[in-house]
C-alpha cells in the first residue's frame, strides 16, 4: 500500500491544521523523504510530538513507517513516470487512481470561496498555454454556459493586452499542470501588481511557483507523460476539478 491508499478513510477526520500538515506533505514528498522527524516539525512550525499524533490519526504506527511508506509512493511515481513500461492493466488502475485521489483530496473549503466569488458574477479570465489550451476551452465553454463573461486570451500578445485591462473584480484561473510555466508566472507577477483580482490556480501537487503566487490553489495527480519531446500528460484530473467546481455552482444557485 502506498501514502495514498493508507490516508485515504482518515481525510475527514482531519481539522484545518492537519489539513495543513496533509497537504504541506503531499506537495514536499521528495523534500519529506529526507527529513527527521525534528526536521519536518520545524519546517511545519510544530513539535515532533504533533507529527507523531497527527500520523497516527492517518494511519501510519509512527514516523519510521510513514517514511518507509514516502519512500515506496515515490518509488512508484518515479517508475510509471512513463506508463508504457507496465502492463496497460496496471496503468488503466494508476490513471484511475490519479483521478479519484484529485477528487477526494479537493479541499471543500477553497471551494467554497471560489464559489462565493462567482456568486457576485464576475468577469472569468482563463490564462493556460501548451495542452492546457484544451482545458481552457473546456473551461470557456461550461462557464459560459452557466451565463459568465469568460476572456480566454490563447495568444502571447492577447494574454499581454488583456493584462493591462484586468479589473479588481476579475476571477482569473491559471491552468497549469506543472505549475513553471515561466510566460504565465510572469503573467501572475504582472497581474498580482497591476490589480486586485482573485487568482485561482489548478496545477501539480508539488510545490511549485504559480501554486505558492496564487490566492487558492487546488492541485491535481497524474502521471508525466513525454512522447516525441511532447507533453501529453493527461488533463482529466484538471477538467473532472473545473466540472465540480461548475456543478457546485449550479447547486447553490438552484438552492
Amino acid at each position: 500500500m502506498d501514502f495514498f491508499e493508507i490516508t485515504s478513510k482518515h481525510i475527514n477526520t482531519l481539522n484545518n491544521s492537519e489539513k495543513e500538515l496533509y497537504n504541506y506533505i503531499i506537495r514536499n514528498m521528495e523534500e519529506v523523504k529526507r527529513s527527521t522527524i525534528r526536521e519536518l516539525a520545524a519546517k511545519c512550525y510544530v513539535s515532533p510530538a504533533t507529527i507523531i499524533r497527527f500520523l497516527r490519526k492517518i494511519g501510519f504506527s509512527g514516523y519510521s513507517d510513514f517514511n518507509a511508506i514516502i519512500k515506496y509512493t515515490n518509488l512508484n511515481i518515479e517508475e510509471n513516470t512513463n506508463p508504457f513500461v507496465v502492463s496497460q492493466e496496471k496503468y488503466r488502475i494508476e490513471y484511475l487512481k490519479n483521478i479519484y485521489e484529485s477528487v477526494r483530496v479537493l479541499d471543500e473549503e477553497k471551494v467554497d470561496k471560489i464559489i462565493e466569488l462567482l456568486k457576485e458574477k464576475p468577469r472569468i479570465v482563463v490564462m493556460a498555454r501548451g495542452l492546457n489550451k484544451s482545458v481552457g476551452h473546456y473551461f470557456e465553454y461550461i462557464f459560459s454556459g452557466l451565463g459568465f463573461e469568460v476572456v480566454f486570451p490563447e495568444d502571447h500578445f492577447f494574454r499581454k493586452m488583456l493584462l493591462n485591462g484586468i479589473r479588481n473584480s476579475d476571477l482569473v484561473f491559471f491552468l497549469t499542470y506543472g505549475g513553471e510555466d515561466a510566460e504565465l508566472i510572469r503573467d501572475i507577477e504582472q497581474l498580482n501588481i497591476k490589480s486586485k483580482a482573485t487568482v485561482v490556480s489548478i496545477t501539480s501537487a508539488n510545490n511549485n511557483p504559480v501554486q505558492n503566487m496564487s490566492h487558492i490553489n487546488l492541485y491535481v495527480f497524474a502521471d508525466y507523460i513525454q512522447f516525441n519531446e511532447i507533453d501529453m500528460t493527461s488533463r482529466i484530473s484538471m477538467i473532472s476539478i473545473i466540472e465540480l467546481i461548475a456543478y457546485k455552482y449550479m447547486e447553490k444557485i438552484i438552492e
